[in-house]
């Protein structure tokens, strides 16, 4: 919530220095930029919201916790980023046609420029932690900011050729930015409504699963596996076969071993539920490291 924070602070900054520097220049261009950023201030506070409520312990009406807040934050802010989208892109269409355009100032293009680098530093920082948290509302904000700096220099590349003497350029480069954030909440809707659909994760993700129960050697078989996402975090169900031989007491203690293993060698799972079902006794049978006797 830290990153987030600071990302809250800077958007507030951001968004009156454009806005302010976009109506005293008269540039079209960086006024839309200012609406992103105001954008970004909303979404910053969704997500501030949304990391707090996902920390919550898991609850009666909620035994799996709220760690999907954090996707549901996430989706909040592709929606604010299709809404800005729209928003930009109705007044710089309605200036084109209208042929309302204003030759930008000097400082437009100086806050601009500013605003690329700003933004550019605070994509990477919430980017970073968010991969490194793997948190999609992080992930999200990042995004944002990403989509703010290269609007920001879309706007800068439309303030330069009106300053250059083609005013309709400076509506021009508002458009573009509505298409840029567009394209960029689009995708970053996507992936969180498919998470929310619980679709499977990346076979990457898969694939260490299937080692981690692969190193306990009473597992003679993974028969199958789920995976759904919430939040930063990741639930697996799986379905392994034993020796019919081992008692009960054996097998439960087999399952626990496989969700012990999973636990530690991947990151970022917090539950693992464990289906035990009879295997083949033609299978060779090697238990070693099961300190449980198989039945008489």
């Amino acid at each position: 919530m830290f990153c987030t924070g600071i990302g809250l602070v800077g958007n507030i900054l951001l968004t009156a220095a454009k806005l302010a520097f976009g109506v005293m220049a008269g540039s079209s261009a960086l006024v839309a930029d200012g609406f992103h950023s105001l954008a970004d201030v909303l979404s910053d506070v969704g997500i501030l919201l949304a990391l707090k409520a996902s920390i919550r312990p898991p609850d009666k009406n909620h035994p799996y916790g709220h760690h999907s807040f954090e996707t549901l934050g996430a989706t909040l802010v592709a929606l604010f980023m299709l809404l800005t989208a729209v928003l930009i892109a109705k007044g710089a269409i309605a200036n084109i046609l209208s042929g309302a355009f204003h030759t930008p100032q000097m400082p437009a293009l100086l806050a601009s420029l500013g605003s690329v680098v700003v933004k550019e530093v605070m994509a990477r920082y919430t980017l970073h932690v968010g991969r490194l948290h793997g948190s999609p509302a992080l992930l999200a904000n990042g995004t944002m900011h990403r989509s703010d700096a290269i609007s920001s220099l879309a706007a800068a590349a439309g303030i330069g050729g009106a300053m250059l003497g083609l005013p309709i350029l400076d509506s021009i480069g508002a458009l573009v930015i509505s298409l840029f954030i567009l394209k960029m909440g689009w995708d970053l809707m996507r992936e969180n409504v498919m998470a929310l659909m619980d679709t499977m994760p990346d076979e990457e993700l898969l694939e260490d699963i299937r080692a981690a129960a692969g190193e306990i050697p009473c597992v003679q078989e993974l028969l199958e596996l789920h995976v759904r996402q919430r939040g930063s975090w990741y639930m697996a169900d799986l379905r392994i076969s034993v020796h019919p031989d081992h008692t009960i007491e054996s097998a439960h203690a087999i399952a626990h071993a496989v969700e012990d293993q999973i636990r530690q060698d991947v990151q970022r799972v917090t539950r693992v539920f464990v289906h035990v079902e009879p295997g083949s006794r033609q299978l060779a049978h090697d238990c070693p490291t099961c300190a449980v006797p198989l039945r008489d």
